[in-house]
């Protein structure tokens, strides 16, 4: 350092203190040479002189003293400021460790220093490397404990928030260094309130979620100086916790989040803090739990710390408040979860996390189980292999949330995990994952979803086709459905089915507008084309979610004339190829919203006209599969999913017939499913019976049952008319096959398959088939086969009456015109004997199962030959439930209501269900069950027909109705107790299923929720009951008797059901009777059971008491007992009862003929019928003078004859109908007559009611009602008005309409012969109105 330099800043410094007037340009251009000469300027070391020293402090005084006296520290130019900072600083350093200035221009010199301390955040600023220098000398000097010494306190929190405040990521290293020097000297001197304050603010900042440069610098001065802060830390944060209501600043607010910060930086600091977190976890205010437990789940989350460790009893009490009674709470619980399975997802505390979490998928509030059900997809995408599998399979019941919101949000979340996972799959991170695929076929349950727009089946199938997958090959996506398909169950595949089935049906109505608007082109368009337009329409719009706003779009698409839209659409509807489709339906979609015309609805359209769920490279993958393809795990998984292709679309098999003849000679185990395919794709493809018939044939006759089964089904379907010779040529092999004993059970199938599809070949055979089922060989007889508990004897029997039986079972839409007499009899002999060879001694275990066989085959005969089966079969057949044999009387008590579930018998096998109620316990039980359902399911069909019946016509139909089968059933039975019986449990234990099916009947109204349409039982029981006591047994006069005791018993027991009285809705005005059970009672006199009431009642209690074991004693019963007697016939009589009882009135009905005078007020007697049976028609109205004066018998046979018949064929009833009650309501209206003042239905029952058999036919609004040949007898008689009975009497006047026949055996051997020439074939139905009229006009003329 020269004196020269020395000598020039003195000068500088004089010059400055002699001006009288200091403009900016004298200073600026003063300070900057002085600031470049001080800056020349070396500190005086300390071996330097003392002279020296005083040397250089005398050459700075001038410039000292010019700073003072001009107050340059206070000028207002920032260039002016900035030179004198550095000046200052400058000086600092030279005269360091005394300051320059004296005290009082020290403060102005800090503020100085401080202002420019400001600018550093201007980094573009040209001076910013000159205000880093100063911070930097600020810095080394350690200036801020000057600041100390001289206490300017605010001014050192000002800099504090300065220094914060210009903190900034772009800063270079030295700099933010300097500043946390500065920071550190002022805390480690003099830590305060006030400055934790700023270090806390700024800890706080962030700039878009991360934490900015002065929260950097925070985080670094706690670290640093942790002790110094630890006191003011913990007294902050302690108010903060215990004394939430004292005011301060708004940093207390902040709190938590400070305590998450310091954790994560220096936990240390808060040893003490963090278990009184514990404390607010148990505050009664929710606020508060639900910030605490944010809190901890943070601070549990850090892996680093292991604060679940540290703080256990704290983590126990996070963990109950997963459970917390207030929603917000838990929803706050669960939101932790993800943060904490992320930082250490095998942790045992992890562990407990997911089961409190899984426990919230069942919480009460749908936000809690949304978010619950989001928190588990979250955590399944962040890390699929750790993820509890079960966890993700738990979370897909909530698609079946009762809340909508729940659903919805499970669904967006699952399907989102479902293609994160397909995509690791592919891009080979995962393998296929059973759990994960559930995912899928819970999607395909959401079918099932009642009262849910947003699951509909259209909507699933969107799913399907574009949301399920991401963007995979079909070889993938094929392996995907393969391996889902291994996890189906049998709702699952009637879900996808029910799916494909509807978007094949849009394919194939969209077909036919497409092609109806080609002919419109080149022809004139018409009505009649026009309505089958609007037909299509509606039937497309019914794929959509809103059928109305869609069939209006399809009217607006048809009106374009842009023939590109309807080409495309056409060209997606031929191209079953998936890549082709999509490109063209990705340019298509580009096209039409550049016109922005319909895009959303043509984006709909053009996806269900697409092969987008399955297409032909679907079907070649599959194939490939099938043969070695890419694994061999799921084979029969991917058969199932091949027949799903085909049932969806048939034509996807083209160009596969080689893969599939290959896979059926090579892949033995697959041999089923393929001929399955074959069997349904047969007609779409061009495969020739040549190239596998040896296959087939060879399986005919050397294969399993259920092969044979297929191969036929196969051979019938890809048959040809040149190939008859091969089927002839099959069958003489069969049949000599059959004659050698060779694999008898497989020729016997093979014969009853090609019985079904072949009825001409059928006729063949079938003499053979009954020869073999007669005379079988006894030779067998000692080998037993353990698996079925019978011999090979038993077996073979009841193979050929299933072959006899499918020869009259064909294909549907075949015709048959056979008689059938001969296997009924074959049945019945079975029935009655369990044999049908007198000679040949079979075990009782054998007989039981060929009583079983033929019961079941009654079963299955019933649906198509109802007509021609008797009552004696019929009452045979459903007794097989009180077989001697439990496995007998389990096993067609299941098939039976199997049947009745899927509607494939007439309702009236029902009354299988009443009888096994008589068995023991566990078979009571179930059929109880059954009789509850199915009494559940057909009361809503029987609601829709009563509600749409004619206005006073009320037809008591099924389930009430089977009542009728019932009494005829236990009327015949061999175990019906004499007369003299006195043992009231016995008459209880034989009535109990008569009694089980009225409790039934009753409990099923009672839970009915529309009392507008439901009848009133009690009424409709009335009316059975009653027509039955007007009744005769049809097959067995002698039987009446038993038929009526067991009514009254009947009808007094519905009675103790409504507590006794008698009181109850109208009576049915017209009742039919099957006319094969029962006719009309006008002559004869029949001796009645003397069991009067009191006995009566007394059978009641006993089976109250005593076969409803363990149950109180209904009340009804004793009611029952203050209630005037119940009584169905019209006189009574004085009997003595057994065991010494007095004598008391009991009803007995005794039917006389009428008088001339009474002949003219006539019961009428017609013949009506129904599908399968003719029906006693009873008419129960109320009796004026006016209507039944002067009709003569001329009207009446008008009126019989007008009751429709049509053919006996194949069932034509559809029940896509069953619940149409605008069809029902125009029958009624169609088919009454107007008697006088009131309108009667004369209807069989079936015809009318949807439930039995095959008599609505919807199409054209006919009844199908065979009429019963032979010649009418037409008896009348006149009876007391059902108006004026009384309150206590069931009985009531009815008018009878009865045709009677010569003998109902009589009837039905003639019915039965006409059946054996063909289908019996009667006159239609002719109008009423024309015989009502000519009545009219008769009784005119009387009066």
């Amino acid at each position: 350092m020269s004196d020269s330099v020395l000598g020039l800043i003195s000068r500088i410094g004089n010059q400055i203190v002699r001006q009288s007037r200091l403009n900016k340009d004298f200073l600026v251009k003063n300070l900057r040479q002085a600031a470049n000469e001080l800056s020349q300027v070396e500190q005086p070391s300390a071996v330097e002189s003392a002279e020296r020293s005083k040397e250089v402090e005398t050459a700075l005084k001038p410039l000292i003293e010019s700073f003072t006296k001009n107050d340059l520290a206070l000028h207002k130019d920032k260039d002016v400021r900035l030179l004198v900072t550095i000046c200052a600083t400058e000086l600092f350093r030279i005269m360091a460790p005394e300051p320059p200035f004296e005290e009082d221009s020290l403060l102005a010199v800090f503020k100085l220093i401080v202002s420019t301390f400001a600018d550093l955040a201007d980094m573009e600023s040209p001076y910013f490397s000159k205000r880093a220098k100063i911070l930097e000398t600020f810095a080394r000097l350690g200036l801020c404990m000057i600041m100390l010494d001289i206490e300017c306190y605010n001014l050192i929190v000002e800099m504090f928030k300065v220094l914060f405040s210009v903190a900034r990521e772009q800063h270079e290293r030295s700099l933010t260094k300097n500043i946390l020097s500065i920071l550190k000297q002022i805390i480690n001197e003099d830590a305060s309130d006030e400055l934790l304050e700023v270090i806390l603010q700024n800890l706080l900042k962030e700039e878009k979620g991360v934490p900015s440069a002065s929260s950097q610098i925070a985080v670094s001065i706690i670290q640093m100086c942790c002790e110094k802060l630890k006191p003011f830390i913990h007294r902050f944060l302690t108010s903060c916790m215990f004394e939430k209501e004292t005011e301060g600043s708004a940093l207390r607010k902040s709190y938590h989040e400070i305590i998450y910060k310091i954790f994560v930086n220096a936990p240390q600091m808060l040893f003490a803090i963090i278990p009184n977190i514990l404390h607010e976890l148990l505050n009664n205010d929710a606020d508060v739990r639900r910030k605490a437990v944010q809190l901890l789940g943070r601070i549990f989350a850090e892996l680093e710390h292991l604060a679940t460790q540290d703080y256990h009893s704290l983590f126990m009490e996070f963990l109950n408040r997963f459970s917390d009674k207030s929603m917000e709470v838990r929803i706050s619980a669960l939101q932790c979860v993800k943060g904490f399975f992320m930082a250490n997802p095998s942790g045992s505390e992890v562990q407990k996390i997911l089961l409190a979490l899984e426990a919230r998928l069942l919480d009460l509030e749908d936000r809690v189980r949304t978010e619950a059900v989001t928190v588990i997809c979250d955590i399944a995408i962040s890390n699929m292999n750790a993820v509890p599998r079960e966890l993700v399979v738990e979370s897909t019941e909530r698609l079946r949330d009762k809340s909508s919101s729940v659903r919805k949000k499970a669904l967006w979340k699952l399907m989102e995990v479902y293609r994160v996972y397909c995509s690791k799959c592919s891009e080979g991170c995962m393998t296929i994952s059973n759990h994960f695929e559930q995912i899928s076929c819970k999607v395909l349950m959401l079918c099932y979803v009642k009262n849910c727009k947003e699951f509909r089946s259209h909507e699933v199938e969107l799913l399907l086709a574009e949301e399920l997958f991401p963007v995979l090959t079909p070889l993938e996506i094929t392996r995907h459905w393969i391996h889902m398909f291994s996890l189906f169950e049998s709702p699952h595949l009637k879900a996808l089915n029910s799916i494909l089935s509807q978007k094949r049906r849009f394919q194939l109505e969209m077909q036919r507008y497409l092609g109806l608007r080609r002919k419109e082109k080149q022809e004139v368009s018409s009505d009649e084309m026009e309505k089958k337009v609007r037909l299509l329409f509606k039937k497309l719009s019914a794929s959509f979610p809103d059928p109305a706003k869609a069939e209006a779009s399809f009217y607006m698409l048809d009106q374009l004339k842009d023939s590109y839209i309807f080409n495309v659409l056409s060209q997606l509807l031929d191209e079953m190829s998936i890549v082709n489709a999509l490109n063209t339906r990705e340019e298509f979609l580009q096209r039409i919203r550049e016109r922005r015309s319909q895009v959303e609805f043509l984006s709909s359209v053009s996806s269900k006209c697409s092969f987008n769920i399955f297409s032909l490279e679907h079907v070649q993958h599959i194939l490939d599969y099938l043969s070695d393809g890419f694994g061999c795990t799921h084979q029969e998984a991917a058969a199932k999913l091949l027949l799903a292709v085909v049932d969806y679309c048939p034509s996807l098999l083209r160009g596969s017939e080689v893969k599939l003849c290959t896979i059926l000679e090579k892949n033995e185990q697959m041999t089923n499913e393929i001929m399955d395919a074959l069997a349904k794709a047969g007609s779409q493809i061009s495969i020739r019976l040549s190239d596998i018939y040896h296959l087939l044939e060879r399986t005919c006759i050397s294969g399993s049952r259920r092969q044979a089964k297929s191969a036929v089904s196969a051979i019938a379907a890809i048959m040809q008319p040149s190939d008859e010779s091969a089927l002839s040529e099959l069958c003489k092999k069969l049949l000599y096959s059959l004659h050698s004993g060779v694999n008898m059970p497989t020729v016997l199938q093979s014969l009853g398959c090609i019985a079904k599809h072949f009825i001409s070949t059928a006729e063949d055979f079938d003499r053979q088939i009954t020869q073999f089922i007669e005379t079988t060989p006894s030779n067998d007889l000692d080998l037993s086969d353990e698996n079925c508990g019978c011999s090979k004897l038993c077996k073979l029997k009841t193979y050929g009456l299933k072959t006899l039986v499918n020869s009259f079972l064909p294909h549907a839409g075949t015709h048959v015109r056979r008689n059938i007499n001969q296997l009924l009899e074959i049945l019945e002999k079975m029935l009655h004997k369990g044999n049908t060879v007198g000679d040949t001694i079979l075990s009782e275990s054998d007989r039981a199962h060929i009583r079983l066989a033929a019961a079941k085959s009654v079963l299955r005969l019933s649906k198509r030959w109802d007509l021609f089966i008797t009552p004696e079969i019929f009452s045979l057949t459903v007794s097989m439930v009180k077989d001697c044999s439990s496995f007998v009387k389990r096993s067609f008590l299941e098939k039976t209501y199997k049947l009745l579930k899927e509607h494939a018998v007439p309702s009236r096998y029902a009354c299988a269900l009443a009888l096994a109620t008589s068995d023991g316990e566990d078979l009571q039980n179930d059929s109880l069950k059954y009789m509850s359902k199915f009494i559940k399911e057909y009361s809503l069909e029987d609601q829709t027909c009563q509600s749409s019946t004619v206005q006073g016509v009320a037809i008591p139909g099924y389930p009430a109705y089977i009542i009728v089968y019932l009494v005829y059933v236990l009327a015949h039975d061999a175990d019906f107790p004499p007369e003299e019986c006195a043992d009231e449990q016995i008459l209880a234990h034989f009535c109990s299923p008569l009694f089980f099916l009225i409790r039934a009947l009753v409990d099923a109204n009672k839970l009915k929720g529309d009392l507008d349409l439901v009848i009133d039982p009690f009424s409709s029981l009335a009316g059975l009951l009653k027509a039955i006591r007007k009744a005769e047994d049809a097959v067995d006069a002698e039987r009446t008797p038993k038929l009526h005791i067991l009514s009254q018993i009947g009808w007094s027991f519905a009675m103790s059901l409504n507590n006794g009285s008698t009181s109850f809705g109208r009576t049915p005005d017209v009742v039919l009777l099957p006319s094969a059970y029962y006719r009309a009672n006008n002559t004869k006199e029949f001796v009645e059971y003397s069991w009067g009431e009191r006995f009566i009642r007394r059978i009641i209690q006993n089976f109250n008491s005593y076969i409803l074991e363990g149950k109180p004693q209904d009340t009804k019963i004793l009611a029952l007992e203050k209630v005037a007697p119940v009584i169905l016939g019209q006189k009574r009589e004085r009997v003595t009862m057994p065991e010494g009882e007095s004598a008391v009135e009991f009803p007995t009905v005794k039917h006389k003929r009428l008088s001339s005078k009474q002949n003219q007020r006539k019961e009428r007697c017609v013949l009506s019928s129904c599908n399968s049976m003719s029906e006693v028609t009873i008419l129960m109205r109320p009796q004026e003078k006016s209507q039944n004066e002067g009709i003569d018998d001329g009207s009446i046979k008008e009126i019989t004859e007008a009751v429709s018949a049509v053919t006996v064929g194949p069932p034509a009833y559809s029940r896509a109908k069953r619940h149409d009650q605008h069809c029902l309501k125009e029958i009624c209206q169609n088919r009454h007559v107007q008697m006088g003042k009131q309108s009667n239905l004369i209807l069989s029952m079936e015809s009318f009611h949807p439930s039995y058999g095959d008599g609505f036919k919807a199409q054209n609004n006919t009844s199908k009602t065979p009429l019963n040949s032979g010649d009418s007898k037409i008896t009348c008689l006149e009876i007391e008005s059902s108006e004026t009975r009384s309150s206590d009497s069931l009985e009531a006047g009815v008018t009878v309409l009865v045709e009677e026949t010569q003998r109902s055996s009589l009837q039905h051997r003639k019915t039965r012969a006409n059946g054996s020439r063909g289908d019996v074939t009667v006159q239609k139905q002719k109008a009423y109105t024309t015989a009502r009229r000519k009545g009219t006009m008769a009784r005119e003329n009387n009066e």
